[in-house]
């Protein structure tokens, strides 16, 4: 079984996805869609560009159905209601 986490995203690279480290997604495809590893809803990385900072992954639109948001998640995960293919 596939696991995700909250340290990894999914970036659309030549019309295929990719699950590739947070930094990663930052530094090297800043302008690449990229999407939640585990309900495929769009994200975004947040987090500081100076210093140590943490870089963490967010949502553009909350969702019930994705186990990588404890303070939301429901139990049940699902696809993002708009997830993107």
């Amino acid at each position: 079984m596939l696991t995700v986490s909250q340290q990894t995203c999914e970036v659309q690279v030549d019309g295929a996805w990719h699950q590739i480290g947070l930094a990663e997604a930052r530094g090297l495809y800043t302008m690449a869609q990229k999407r939640c590893p585990a309900c495929h809803g769009q994200v975004i990385v947040a987090g500081t560009y100076i210093g140590a900072g943490r870089l963490k992954l967010q949502h553009r639109r909350s969702h019930i159905g994705c186990p990588l948001k404890p303070d939301t998640y429901t139990g049940t995960p699902s696809l993002h209601p708009q997830a993107l293919a």
